[in-house]
């Protein structure tokens, strides 16, 4: 039983580089040339050493090559809710442009904590990855100039995707948040909507979106309520999440006498929320309450009726933010702070959920 023992443990033994070269019968730097893809060795040489690495189930150590060679081909991904289709498709994109460049992507999500979300900067800092791209889940206010600057200008190539961070000077890539909500809120006002309600304002983006439906709202002349602003009486809970999107809906429209008679969602989460408590509250769409959500889905069409949607480009964000994290990576990137952020437009795919004009 000892002998066995014995045995076990020594196939589970670690093996180095030196096992690799001692039994292919070449030099421990022979084998370094041939697993790191670098140099020359014969092609006798090649085959043993790549026979001796498969017979010992041998794998290069990471970290020791990456000291060697100052990178890691490793991307850092943080990302807010990996529920939410948005983010899932913009992680997707970007991992398979990363893979084409040889780059590896480690997603990391915070659920829009923020304690969570130092904590994996702190982590990949540690593991002295070669870029960082993040959505981030800090809100104004709530660090310190200095401690943002000490949290995310680090030595390692960062971009901001989808959020902005308050105060920070780094490349940023988002989409028009603004912009998108005054659109929406026009639409339903062109079609004779006066109460406007909005689902889910806890979020930096989010409150970009409420700003620009504010604006609308005062640009048609038409006085801002602030009961329909759903952003109270909602507790434990995730921001931008199914529930909140459920309870926030549901309790604006549970009194007919206040309830708006459009509602405008500012993520697919609080979306699909927002539709099931209109459903358990057996209002129709566009009849009882018109609908606009924030960012396309695949079932948004064939819904009963299909939905109006403000449709952010994931691709694009994700193309954009790649190319410029790879270029930075490669020191190919310096360009002034008006240069530094991109912001792309969004579009409002009209379908059948807002209905017709009002007469």
């Amino acid at each position: 039983m000892k002998k066995k023992h014995d045995s076990e443990k020594i196939e589970k033994k670690e093996y180095t580089i030196r096992d690799v070269a001692l039994l292919a019968g070449v030099s421990p730097a022979t084998v370094g040339r041939v697993i790191g893809g670098y140099g020359s060795a014969s092609k006798k040489a090649t085959q043993a050493v790549l026979e001796a690495t498969e017979k010992l189930n041998y794998f290069p150590n990471a970290i020791a090559q990456s000291m060697k060679k100052k990178n890691t081909y490793t991307i850092g991904l943080i990302i807010a809710n990996i529920c939410n289709p948005y983010f899932s498709s913009i992680a997707r994109a970007m991992e398979e442009s990363l893979v084409k460049h040889g780059y590896h992507v480690i997603i990391c999500n915070t659920d829009e904590d923020l304690e969570r979300e130092i904590s994996y900067m702190k982590t990949l800092y540690e593991k002295r990855i070669d870029g960082i791209m993040i959505a981030s889940a800090l809100k104004d206010s709530e660090k310190s100039k200095a401690e943002i600057d000490r949290i995310y200008k680090g030595p390692i190539p960062t971009i901001i995707i989808d959020r902005e961070i308050p105060g920070l000077d780094l490349p940023t890539v988002t989409s028009d948040n603004f912009g998108g909500a005054y659109e929406a809120t026009s639409h339903f006002i062109r079609l004779g909507h006066q109460r406007i309600g909005v689902i889910g304002t806890t979020i930096s983006t989010l409150s970009h979106r409420v700003e620009g439906y504010k604006k609308a709202l005062q640009d048609n002349h038409i006085p801002f309520d602030e009961f329909l602003i759903a952003n109270k009486g909602v507790e434990n809970i995730k921001a931008g999440d199914v529930r909140e999107g459920y309870d926030t809906t549901k309790k604006m429209l549970e009194d007919p006498q206040l309830r708006p008679t459009a509602i405008l969602t500012l993520n697919s989460l609080l979306t699909n929320g927002a539709l099931l408590a209109i459903d358990e509250l057996g209002l129709k769409i566009p009849d009882d309450i018109a609908v606009i959500g924030w960012d396309d889905f695949d079932l948004a069409p064939v819904l009963k009726p299909p939905l109006t949607v403000v449709k952010q480009s994931t691709y694009n964000i994700a193309s954009i933010a790649t190319n410029r994290l790879l270029s930075l990576i490669n020191g190919l990137e310096n360009g002034s702070s008006e240069e530094k952020k991109v912001v792309l437009a969004t579009q409002l795919v009209i379908r059948e959920s807002c209905g017709i004009k009002k007469v």
